[in-house]
């Protein structure tokens, strides 16, 4: 659909300094408006299908050498795309080789990661995305189907866009009327340069995939997201299907978290984030942070936790972080590192998780009513080795046998213990309650707190460490037990590699554990 009319403004008066002034009514692209009845033979995923997407960074440019070469002349990638000469978010041919790439491995969907400022149309976010359509449709007329294509907006933009005149960045505010408008032009601007047969849709509904909350100014949660849903309903005959990074407030369809790559699998109700591993090292200026892949282990380890998640109760969408970005090392595309490496692997997984495959792990414990931990005799419960900010030495008290937490190199205010939980007893409880018992020694530390890996965003890292509560040690040196209830249990490992953790306050902190009981709830 071709566009029509003349180019308006919308002009608001009276706005503080610094706070651009206008907003171009119309977009960029051609694709625009849609109307309703434009939808109705659009393919769709169902909400509940087994879906595997993708975040594609296409900033790359060789003839500039734009996220290939840093500003002080070191190489900008960790790792390297197949063929350097051939990268460009300006040619069809790179673009298309992506495509196919990604249809070998099995991705349903993808999503440009998208730095659209409103007005700055000249920006490769904009210019990137029409070559990326022409691939898409030279795929199709050569019979094939490529993958559908989504959005993934960068939200660092609503903080870091250059918008006002003086070209410094406007602070988008969401609680007001100009910043939710901001906020939700970006998003026009890009629907607006893809077509709407290759739009990436849940019932009907184009994904769109929001990025950290942190960049806003500030957040209206009864109305960022409906504005968006109600302008673009307007702007496109249909509502979005809006998936929201953890710390963004107010309703969305579905929501998920950033860092599968790292931290991953990270596990919401519908959505899984998951990568190979991280290695931001060509970053200039950036501390030191790797998560190395082990030859693929990490990522068949990631991919093996998720599917052997019942799949009646699992995540239905899979988010593998990421294609291509070449800077952080979180790549699954072709490389000169790892060939077609995690091609192949992630072909093999999708097909399992389109499959709905379910793999059972051989465990004694896999209907079990509770695991247990003991210094003699750990029965699917173990406590993780010394080391890290988890050190620990076993002692007597007595006839008592006990682990006691050592000083924490990382801390002077805590001292923890961390236990694994048998995966196969585990993966059978995802988001149900289970039941702590912990007999330790009142004495050594002034408190005893719990923080387990949940599937509720509590406490860091999107509940990785959410707290369950915590029992005072009065110093009487007695024996004594107390339960804690963990409801919404995810157990991915994601507690600094472990499932839970006690953590010892106050006093000396010496924490004296001697039994730890993990049982189902009734």
């Amino acid at each position: 659909m071709k566009k029509t009319g003349v180019v308006l403004l919308c002009v608001f008066c009276g706005m503080a300094v610094g706070q651009p002034q206008e907003l171009l009514l119309r977009p960029p692209g051609e694709f625009f408006p849609v109307k309703a009845q434009d939808h109705r033979k659009a393919p769709s995923f169902k909400r509940g299908q087994p879906l595997v997407g993708t975040t594609y960074f296409y900033w790359y440019d060789i003839e500039s050498k734009a996220h290939i070469i840093n500003h002080d002349g070191t190489d900008a990638l960790t790792t390297h795309p197949a063929d350097m000469e051939g990268i460009s978010y300006k040619r069809v041919a790179w673009h298309k080789a992506q495509l196919k790439d990604m249809m070998d491995a099995g991705i349903d969907f993808l999503m440009p990661v998208y730095w659209g400022v409103p007005g700055k149309y000249e920006g490769w976010s904009f210019a990137g995305l029409p070559p990326l359509v022409e691939a898409h449709t030279a795929l199709e007329k050569e019979g094939l189907k490529p993958p559908a294509i989504g959005l993934f907006y960068d939200t660092s933009i609503l903080q870091h866009n250059g918008s006002n005149a003086d070209g410094s960045s406007y602070h988008v505010d969401l609680t007001t009327d100009f910043g939710k408008q901001w906020f939700y032009t970006a998003i026009r601007d890009f629907f607006s340069l893809i077509p709407s047969a290759k739009w990436a849709r849940i019932d009907g509904r184009p994904i769109i995939f929001f990025y950290e909350a942190a960049f806003a100014k500030k957040q209206d949660p009864q109305r960022q997201f409906e504005y968006v849903k109600t302008r673009f309903k307007e702007d496109f005959g249909v509502e979005p299907f809006l998936v929201k990074s953890s710390r963004w407030e107010g309703e969305a369809d579905a929501v998920y978290s950033w860092g599968g790559a790292v931290n991953g699998p990270i596990l919401f109700r519908d959505v899984a984030a998951l990568g190979p591993g991280y290695d931001h090292s060509a970053v200039p200026g950036r501390q030191p942070l790797i998560v190395e892949r082990k030859d693929g282990r990490t990522y068949i380890d990631r991919w093996t936790k998720v599917l052997q998640l019942n799949p009646k109760a699992r995540p239905w969408m899979v988010h593998v972080e990421t294609w291509n970005e070449w800077h952080e090392g979180t790549d699954i595309a072709q490389s000169r590192e790892y060939g077609r490496s995690y091609i192949v692997l992630t072909r093999l997984f999708a097909d399992l998780w389109h499959a709905g495959t379910h793999l059972n792990l051989p465990s004694s414990y896999l209907n079990a009513r509770a695991v247990s931990w003991t210094p003699e005799e750990p029965k699917g419960l173990d406590l993780r080795p010394s080391g890290g900010d988890g050190n620990w030495e076993l002692r007597r008290f007595g006839d008592v046998r006990a682990a006691v937490t050592l000083p924490n190199p990382h801390s002077q205010v805590s001292r923890y213990l961390y236990f694994n939980v048998d995966d196969a007893f585990a993966y059978g409880l995802l988001g149900k309650p289970l039941v702590l018992g912990i007999t330790y020694r009142d004495a050594g530390c002034s408190s005893l707190a719990v923080e387990y890996d949940s599937m509720v965003n509590e406490g860091p890292f999107d509940g990785a460490f959410r707290p369950a509560g915590s029992t005072a040690v009065t110093g009487t040196g007695e024996w004594k037990t107390v339960e804690f209830r963990l409801p919404d249990c995810c157990f991915m490992n994601r507690a600094n590699g472990a499932d839970f953790r006690l953590v010892a306050g106050g006093g000396q902190m010496e924490l004296a554990v001697n039994q730890v009981m993990l049982q189902k709830a009734d």
